[in-house]
């Protein structure tokens, strides 16, 4: 995140046309994207099913396929990590880096905790899985007691990830968009 907030900040700082370019696609894309307004509970929701549902989505349910949804998680970290700083330094760079803080570390400071618990879950399952496939693949009796241990471990890790988010989607709500002057 922090070599993407760089490199955009870079980039942006060298053709400042570019800046202008971006802030009219965004214009532009908000004509085309249904984000509901800021202290509704539509835009909660929203902000929480978008949370949620990059692991608990019937579109995204490969997430927990041992081995596949490793590497997809892996990648979408990566991603979003890109995505994350590219737009802290577009924000700072058009309105301030006081307005970037205060967008992204009031939820932040909750939401990520809540990858980090989700992606420990994920984690969690893909070594139990793996471990269960393995032991049958070898003829081996699968172990039951690390067996169930593991998914009470996973499910867990993911029940408490969702009450972050929940908790997270409120703050960035209510509380986000008071501090950005909304």
């Amino acid at each position: 995140m922090i070599i993407s907030a760089l490199a955009t900040y870079e980039l942006m700082l060298a053709s400042p046309e570019l800046v202008k370019d971006i802030q009219q696609v965004i214009g532009s894309a908000r004509s085309y994207a249904a984000i509901p307004p800021a202290y509704s509970i539509a835009l909660y929701q929203f902000i929480f099913r978008n949370n949620v549902g990059h692991f608990w989505n019937p579109l995204r349910i490969w997430v927990w396929i041992p081995f596949i949804g490793a590497f997809s998680l892996g990648y979408e970290l990566l991603f979003n990590a890109i995505l994350i700083g590219a737009i802290a330094s577009f924000t700072s760079v058009t309105k301030s880096a006081a307005y970037s803080i205060s967008g992204l570390a009031p939820h932040g400071v909750i939401e990520i905790p809540a990858f980090i618990l989700e992606f420990a879950g994920l984690a969690c399952w893909h070594a139990t899985m793996t471990r269960a496939i393995y032991s049958k693949l070898s003829g081996r009796q699968v172990d039951r007691p690390l067996l169930s241990k593991g998914i009470i471990d996973t499910i867990v890790l993911s029940l408490l990830s969702v009450a972050l988010f929940a908790i997270a989607a409120a703050v960035e709500t209510y509380v986000t968009p008071r501090l950005l002057g909304m």
